[in-house]
């Protein structure tokens, strides 16, 4: 909530400072001889946050159109994409079952998240521009509606007990006794998800003019999402909950974690960095 409340605010105070901006009687009435611009950018998106899912870099895709009001405001639809694949890597894998003496070794598949938005983009310069400028640094607010996918999740186990071939017991879970699969008809959680939901990008760019019909940016902009489900198995994983065996590999409660019904979803704000190049045709 607390984030909730600090973004909305930036929103509202950036939007203000922008309607406010007047350049004076004479400068106001300069017409542009391009105030038109569509545009493009794209480039890696990482996500923030402690525990913040089983992601490694996703992709940030946006286009837009933009109508420059003055020397300092344009503003327009934008359509963007925000992406993240389900990387196993970061997900922890050993559990143990204290209760029939076991222990798994947890993979999986799935569990992608997708974000397709739709927003207005408010992009307001630092440096006031004209159609002979060479250069110009801004900064953007966009409030948005996303569709957000969640791709349904499967969950392979390897079983292992603590006892060899000849019925010794050395502390080590390396026997494998079979393999077990769970899937949404056993735990719903597991199930893919669709959803609506908002939030907004804040970015700040430079932006590049050497023609005055073709321009290029690089821009860095934080996306915040309002609550969605995804994959995030270590916010489930605690200290007090941990075995170690023989060969000090830790173990985690399977009942505090693996078995529970909501492992390994989350419904939590998404937050997320991206860092783009982009291309835009002014007209």
């Amino acid at each position: 909530m607390k984030k909730l409340v600090c973004l909305f605010g930036f929103v509202a105070c950036f939007t203000s400072i922008a309607i406010a901006q007047d350049e004076g009687t004479i400068e106001v009435k300069d017409r542009f001889e391009r105030d038109k611009t569509v545009y493009f950018s794209f480039g890696p998106a990482f996500t923030l946050g402690e525990n913040l899912g089983d992601y490694s870099v996703g992709l940030n895709f946006e286009s837009g159109f933009l109508k420059r009001s003055n020397r300092l405001l344009s503003w327009g639809p934008s359509f963007s994409y925000l992406g993240f694949a389900y990387d196993e890597s970061k997900t922890y894998p050993y559990y143990y079952d204290p209760d029939n003496d076991q222990a798994y070794e947890l993979t999986m598949t799935g569990g992608n998240v997708n974000l397709i938005s739709l927003g207005l983009n408010l992009k307001l310069s630092f440096i006031p521009v004209s159609d002979n400028s060479i250069f110009s640094v801004y900064g953007i607010v966009n409030p948005f509606v996303s569709f957000v996918n969640r791709t349904e999740i499967v969950q392979k186990a390897a079983m292992y007990v603590d006892e060899d071939t000849n019925g010794n017991y050395d502390g080590v879970y390396k026997t494998l006794i079979g393999n077990v699969v769970y899937t949404p008809k056993d735990f719903p959680a597991l199930e893919s998800e669709n959803k609506f939901s908002g939030g907004a990008h804040l970015g700040f760019g430079l932006e590049f003019m050497p023609a005055k019909k073709i321009s290029a940016f690089l821009q860095a902009t934080f996306s915040y999402t309002l609550p969605i489900t995804y994959l995030s198995t270590e916010s489930f994983l605690k200290p007090q909950d941990q075995y170690v065996d023989a060969n000090d590999t830790i173990y985690y409660d399977a009942y505090k974690t693996l078995f529970l019904d909501e492992f390994p979803v989350v419904k939590e704000g998404f937050s997320a960095l991206s860092i783009k190049v982009g291309m835009a045709f002014n007209f």
